[in-house]
């Protein structure tokens, strides 16, 4: 009798940490992505499919551990914008920088496991 041989793979779990506290993962980092991508927290929530609530916390918690803002945010309303309506958020330099730190370190991961066989 012949056994079918299952394709294993490698997967892992990265994280930016400060004072041993974890910054950025994954979900910070698809958050961060999305809210640079599309210039709102609640259209970022909103792809997501996660709840505005739940985005603004991830994002006060990752500025609470790093001592500083991750995305400045313009307040919305036509009293706030000068009549024209809708805030907007955009990532912070230091965002920026943690954020390509995070990918190229997952790319960069990724291409030494995906290089090694399971036996």
């Amino acid at each position: 009798m012949r056994t079918k041989k299952t394709k294993l793979r490698y997967s892992f779990r990265l994280y930016i940490l400060s004072k041993g506290k974890r910054v950025l993962g994954k979900g910070g980092a698809q958050i961060l992505d999305a809210v640079d991508r599309l210039g709102s927290i609640s259209a970022a929530a909103n792809e997501l499919q996660m709840s505005y609530r739940f985005v603004w916390n991830y994002i006060k918690r990752i500025d609470e551990r790093l001592g500083q803002p991750v995305v400045a945010t313009r307040r919305g309303g036509s009293q706030h914008a000068r009549g024209k309506g809708g805030g907007g958020a955009q990532l912070t330099r230091t965002a920026r920088t943690l954020l390509k730190n995070y990918k190229a370190a997952e790319r960069m991961i990724g291409k030494q496991l995906d290089s090694k066989r399971i036996r």
